[in-house]
């Protein structure tokens, strides 16, 4: 029997990579997405359709890759009235809301000094949101105002959270950065960033439950976190024994290497030229801040549990993209190693909904993408299917109580004009227009890619054979208008980004 209009609750990170939580070995701290996986189902591959916010986004709402949405890189957003699982499942019925980091509208990259989340408001009704609360990220909060920025003014701490950012982003403008040695947030504990977003939500979802005003709910619980800065207050870092941790992959990207690849790792020479020590550090601060958002999802679901509500509530736990945490000498995201394209996805389906009724604590090996989870909120919400798109419903495999799903034949993450097209064996990294060769690898061989086989006259047959049986065929999706503007603007500014 499954629950007829459930609630639906969407958590949502900033940069977590899928290896850190809920599967052998996760090094996270984080019982309640634990208790989620027991319950529910835990998607082990699930890839990213773009590993940069802005454009994964735009996927997440749309149920489309970038060269459908038209969002190459973080200088624009997606068409707000185009296609949007949010506002279908509003028109379904549903009370929608929203508290967090967004990213759906852009002015420019870097953002407009002095200007307010509240301007943009109109986007996100548009997008469908009912209610609305939303903050920048957190280096965007250095210059821009929001919700999270007022909050701070009215408590005086402003100006110190400021001057926190400012010298982050001095770190990596100058190249210099450390972040093993990043700092907590300089406010009092409990009041930074991610603790203000789940707070927030946790208030909304007690006074929605017990206001009783009917109909289901859709929340989106955004959290900024685990990105940099890694702000959690050092009692959360105190958790980890950075010696104890795996310092990750040292190994650099070997020849012939993408220019983009060279070129940011020419920027953080720091970065690779970090001691083992340093790395373990840097990954104890990163996971501190997961272990964070972790308990703010275990307070959500304190508030179901003292309703009865629990029982009537689909819960689905992802992130945008990865982290690379100094693998292949790389910080951040927005390269197409596993570190930055493989996201955690969990499903937790309401009781007598094949979870946790003896279906919960599976872990399904085939391969998901992001544009899998919107056509999954419609599908469980009784909305309106989104247009015709590549994302597939997973509510059929998280309901049946097994988890003998073998996934998609391939998965795709696509930024900057490039695509990543990813089987279980191979990964193969090309530009969009002409298939420009950039990356090979065998995964079979070479799990952690320290092998480009790009330029190996034995595996030409099989890239030609990737391209002609998954690329070719997805050239009438691109949308060449978006993909030309993106071009000029390319030229126009010197970045990519």
């Amino acid at each position: 029997m499954t629950v007829a209009r459930p609630n639906i609750i969407l958590v949502f990170t900033d940069q977590l990579r899928g290896d850190a939580v809920c599967l052998p070995g996760a090094p996270v701290i984080a019982p309640n997405l634990d208790r989620l996986a027991r319950e529910g189902v835990v998607f082990a591959q699930c890839v990213s359709n773009s590993p940069l916010c802005v454009p994964a986004r735009a996927s997440l709402m749309t149920g489309r890759l970038p060269r459908e949405h038209g969002a190459w890189s973080n200088a624009a957003g997606a068409d707000e009235h185009g296609p949007s699982h949010v506002r279908n499942i509003r028109d379904a019925g549903y009370r929608t809301a929203v508290f967090g980091k967004t990213h759906l509208w852009r002015v420019g990259p870097g953002g407009r000094a002095g200007m307010h989340a509240r301007e943009m408001d109109h986007n996100l009704a548009a997008w469908g949101f009912d209610e609305r609360l939303e903050v920048n990220d957190p280096i965007g909060t250095r210059f821009m105002g929001c919700a999270y920025t007022d909050y701070l003014e009215s408590r005086g701490w402003l100006a110190a959270h400021q001057e926190y950012m400012h010298a982050w982003v001095a770190e990596i403008r100058d190249g210099d950065v450390k972040p093993w040695d990043q700092q907590p947030a300089p406010v009092p504990e409990g009041e930074d960033i991610d603790s203000f977003i789940g707070r927030r939500a946790v208030e909304w979802l007690r006074e929605h439950i017990r206001g009783g005003e009917g109909g289901p709910f859709y929340l989106q619980a955004q959290f900024t976190g685990p990105h940099d800065p890694y702000d959690a207050p050092m009692a959360w870092r105190n958790r980890y024994r950075p010696a104890e941790l795996d310092p990750g992959i040292a190994t650099l990207p070997e020849l012939p290497m993408p220019k983009l690849i060279q070129a940011r790792l020419e920027r953080a020479p720091s970065l690779t030229a970090a001691s083992t020590e340093q790395r373990q550090r840097w990954r104890a601060n990163y996971y501190a801040n997961v272990s964070l958002i972790d308990h703010w999802i275990g307070e959500l679901l304190a508030v179901l549990e003292e309703s009865d509500a629990l029982a009537r509530t689909w819960i689905v736990f992802n992130s945008d993209h990865g982290e690379l945490l100094g693998d292949h000498g790389l910080w951040g995201k927005a390269a197409f190693y596993e570190g930055a394209v493989h996201v955690p996805c969990i499903m937790r389906a309401p009781a007598g909904g094949g979870a946790p009724h003896g279906g919960g604590g599976r872990v399904v090996r085939g391969l998901t993408e992001q544009i899998d989870i919107p056509v999954t909120l419609v599908d469980v919400a009784g909305a309106e299917p989104l247009p015709s798109g590549l994302g597939r419903s997973l509510r059929a495999t998280v309901e049946s109580g097994t988890d003998g799903d073998p996934g998609k034949e391939v998965v795709l993450s696509e930024l900057f004009g490039q695509v990543m097209l990813r089987t279980h064996r191979y990964k193969l990294v090309v530009r969009l227009e002409d298939h420009e060769r950039y990356q090979f690898f065998d995964l079979s061989d070479d799990p952690q890619e320290t092998r480009n086989l790009v330029a190996d006259p034995a595996q030409q047959p099989t890239i030609d054979a990737l391209i002609g049986d998954y690329l070719l065929p997805l050239k009438r999706r691109t949308d060449l208008d978006r993909l030309a503007r993106y071009r000029a603007y390319v030229r126009r500014t010197g970045s990519i980004n």
